[in-house]
């Protein structure tokens, strides 16, 4: 198991900085019938990765929840994927849309989706919905003709860059999930540039120790020293220096 892969790994889910306490509510918010919740954060703090989290867990819930997730928003919404996603509606079952990288969904869709979540249709079961987005998802939330979309929200989670002992707790659980010995390969100077340069963002923080690890396998060095994160860090994208 790569310990800091690039793709989301669902084996390698780290609650410790409030996502499993957002999973639980999202959780319980669906099961008790909230129409519309919204998680919010900058890219790299996870949200895919309780998106994933969050299908999975109502996909064994087969017979209570029709789970949909849309990951590219920028594909087409035409008349014949709004009839997909609605098919076989069931008074038995309801049906969750997970919607990722919401901010760059069409505001028509946007407008079919509050028409989902308030129409009852005698035949239908329940629609709900998840948005997982930037930022400017709450700028298009704002906007007058997707207020009553916006007052249906009952729940807004937002996920947090990791401070300093937080980076410190996912790099050691990564590790460990991995088989790593932590103790081998962080010392508090490198937690410290890995904070640093990550900016707290656990995704800038996996590529930083990728890199930094592959490098020190390449010098057959049995400990990650700090020249290996200086190296990684100086060909990271968005890496802080």
């Amino acid at each position: 198991m790569a310990p800091f892969s690039d793709t989301p790994d669902q084996r390698m889910f780290w609650g410790g900085h409030g996502c499993q306490q957002i999973f639980n509510s999202l959780l319980q918010s669906i099961i008790d019938g909230a129409s519309l919740q919204t998680v919010i954060a900058e890219p790299g703090l996870g949200k895919t990765m309780l998106c994933r989290k969050l299908l999975n867990s109502l996909k064994s819930h087969k017979s209570r929840f029709r789970a949909l997730y849309l990951p590219c928003p920028e594909q087409d919404f035409d008349d014949a994927l709004i009839k997909d996603l609605l098919r076989t509606p069931s008074r038995q079952r309801r049906t969750v849309l997970l919607l990722d990288e919401a901010q760059a969904l069409p505001e028509e869709f946007l407008r079919q989706l509050l028409r989902w979540l308030t129409t009852s249709e005698p035949d239908s079961g329940t629609t709900q919905a998840v948005l997982f987005g930037q930022p400017e998802l709450e700028q298009l939330l704002d906007a007058t003709a997707l207020k009553p979309l916006a007052d249906l929200r009952t729940a807004n989670h937002e996920i947090q860059p990791f401070n300093r002992s937080q980076i410190l707790a996912y790099l050691n659980d990564r590790l460990d999930r991995a088989g790593e010995d932590p103790t081998t390969l962080l010392d508090p100077k490198i937690v410290e540039t890995v904070w640093h340069a990550s900016g707290g963002v656990p995704r800038i923080a996996n590529t930083i120790m990728r890199k930094a690890l592959l490098a020190a396998r390449n010098d057959d060095s049995s400990a990650l020293e700090h020249h290996h994160i200086l190296s990684a860090t100086s060909t990271t994208d968005a890496a802080v220096s």
